[in-house]
């Protein structure tokens, strides 16, 4: 099976603080990987690594096939910056938070990018634009602005708009956070759906139960280091370790 995430040694510190220690996992094509753990395990900076939102101190990360850096010397060498870029356009990343344009409409937040980064025509990029939108169930929405939509409406823009790139590897970060538990089970739908359709992703979440029925492989995070992984019926189910067993214990009813 083809691989698109192969990550080996990942490092990271902010000043004196490590971050990120000896992170290393893979991931194939059409796989769901789901990272949990404590807030400040460091989940989200390895997916801001990867998505070059964040810059690594030390280790290798490839994405389908091309290599973004890798360790030379105790640190972490960086591929040419055109090379950086073309190995971005692979990944999509949707925020806990939405981060949309509040002075654009529904439309234009999914067509922007498509029009500057691949240089699509208006055309293209509005077709492509409503294909999504229809997809997500919110095709009337498109020539409303982000405070007219329920944050559920906004979540599904995010995605809409990181599809509209067509990454190879689309990442989550807490896509549910900042959502209530109705418009929770929206986001879960979409991503649900995107499994089905053997979108490959990662996905951090608090989310327990959805987390291991959609996920191939999963992991625990704690204090920077992967704690444990499995395949998710394991992870939930029958833990090894002591500090996974009391994280996922603390989310039961």
């Amino acid at each position: 099976m083809e691989q698109m995430i192969k990550l080996q040694g990942l490092r990271k510190s902010f000043g004196s603080t490590e971050v990120l220690r000896d992170i290393s996992f893979t991931l194939d094509k059409g796989s769901v990987l789901s990272i949990i753990g404590p807030s400040g395990s460091g989940k989200s900076t390895t997916l801001r690594i990867i998505t070059q939102l964040e810059r690594a101190d030390d280790g290798l990360l490839e994405i389908a096939g091309h290599t973004l850096f890798s360790s030379e010397g105790g640190r972490a060498v960086y591929a040419r910056p055109d090379e950086e870029r073309l190995i971005g356009l692979k990944t999509g990343l949707v925020f806990q938070s939405f981060n949309l344009f509040p002075h654009f409409t529904v439309l234009r937040n999914i067509t922007e990018a498509q029009r500057a980064v691949l240089k699509r025509t208006r055309e293209e990029a509005e077709a492509k634009a409503m294909s999504l939108l229809r997809k997500m169930g919110i095709e009337d929405k498109a020539m409303q602005y982000p405070y007219q939509l329920s944050g559920g409406q906004q979540q599904r823009v995010s995605i809409a708009r990181a599809l509209a790139l067509d990454p190879e590897v689309l990442f989550f970060d807490e896509p549910t956070s900042a959502l209530d538990p109705e418009l929770t089970r929206e986001i879960l739908k979409v991503i649900r759906e995107l499994a089905e359709e053997k979108m490959t992703m990662v996905v951090v979440t608090h989310e327990m139960h959805f987390a291991r029925a959609i996920s191939d492989w999963a992991i625990f995070m704690d204090k920077g280091v992967i704690v444990e992984e499995d395949v998710p019926d394991e992870l939930f189910g029958n833990p090894k370790e002591e500090r996974t067993r009391k994280f996922i214990a603390s989310f039961e009813d």
